[in-house]
């Protein structure tokens, strides 16, 4: 079969085939990420957890206390959003490897948006030691693709 100029024409109109794209795998490695954030709360690893941030001494690790939980803890001051300058990576998992029991975060509903190399990624958490829930509310983090991969550079949560 000849081709016509008209289907010569329809061909250069609909342009050549998109070439073919790496694979994404941005969401799937933040994924992997998370999973081995609650992997190294489980088995009080810290080196492992302090590797999944870009810089853990200047990572922004905030709390926020819903009313109902302020009124709860007396220690709060009646404070949602207190900045407590200790409160960071460090010593979140240093109070994980000092205690005896069992800690373990699980998440839920995790949603992600990405821009290339920067990322939100949101989810419902609850945290538990020895089996108990201490803690659970919404957690959102900000990270960035450095050059060793998907790191964590912010963490904001609620407790409800």
């Amino acid at each position: 079969m000849s081709m016509t100029p008209v289907m010569i024409a329809a061909m250069v109109a609909a342009g050549s085939p998109a070439p073919a794209r790496a694979t994404d795998t941005g969401d799937r490695d933040i994924r992997a990420l998370a999973a081995r954030f609650q992997h190294a709360i489980e088995h009080r690893d810290k080196a492992a957890f302090l590797s999944l941030f870009l810089r853990p001494e200047a990572t922004n690790w905030q709390e926020v206390m819903s009313d109902r939980a302020v009124a709860k803890d007396p220690t709060s001051k009646g404070i949602k959003a207190a900045f407590d300058p200790g409160n960071s990576p460090t010593a979140f998992i240093d109070s994980i490897v000092s205690r005896k029991g069992h800690s373990q975060e699980d998440f839920r509903n995790i949603r992600i948006n990405r821009d290339g190399d920067s990322a939100a990624m949101s989810f419902d958490y609850s945290f538990r030691m020895d089996g108990v829930e201490v803690n659970a509310g919404m957690e959102h983090w900000l990270l960035v693709r450095s050059n060793d991969g998907w790191r964590i550079v912010s963490v904001t949560w609620s407790v409800r």
